[in-house]
């Protein structure tokens, strides 16, 4: 009878301290997995941009975009403020500075090298990684030439 006694609490035991365990490890993952969890991206798109395009104190131009920005969601749902004034102001300090680029014979290497610049900016900005890519929606350039004839015939035109 003493043996059967035994054997039980020993089973009890067992089983408990099986149980206990299973409990403390699973939850250390939970916490741990937690921590690593990517939720995705957003897309965030902005409005037209017009930036001007200065070359030799005259401007030349203007390069007219619009940007969709993938922003990580775990980051952009910790942010309190609206990224996309800081979005946009990234693309155009990134572009009205970088005197080297040819935006009227734009390459697909410039544009690899100003998506990249861009989002480093960006995230500067920002002062966490929130821009994963940034994508171009819509691009072109505007000669100020362009523009002047185009107002022209509108004028001529009685505005239309």
């Amino acid at each position: 009878m003493l043996k059967l006694v035994g054997i039980g609490i020993w089973v009890i035991l067992v089983t408990a301290s099986a149980t206990f365990a299973s409990v403390f490890l699973s939850s250390g993952q939970d916490s741990t997995n937690q921590e690593v969890t990517d939720l995705g991206v957003e897309q965030i798109s902005t409005d037209m941009i017009s930036i001007p395009v200065i070359r030799e104190g005259d401007v030349t131009g203007y390069l007219v975009m619009q940007l969709s920005f993938a922003a990580d969601k775990a980051t952009l749902e910790e942010k309190k403020t609206d990224p996309v004034p800081f979005l946009k102001d990234a693309a155009f300090r990134t572009i009205f500075v970088d005197a080297n680029l040819d935006v009227r014979r734009l390459k697909k290497k410039d544009l690899d090298a100003l998506t990249a610049a861009i989002i480093q900016e960006a995230n500067e900005r920002l002062g966490n990684e929130l821009v994963r890519d940034v994508l171009f929606e819509q691009i072109s350039y505007v000669k100020k030439e362009d523009i002047r004839n185009n107002a022209a015939i509108n004028n001529e035109n009685g505005g239309n």
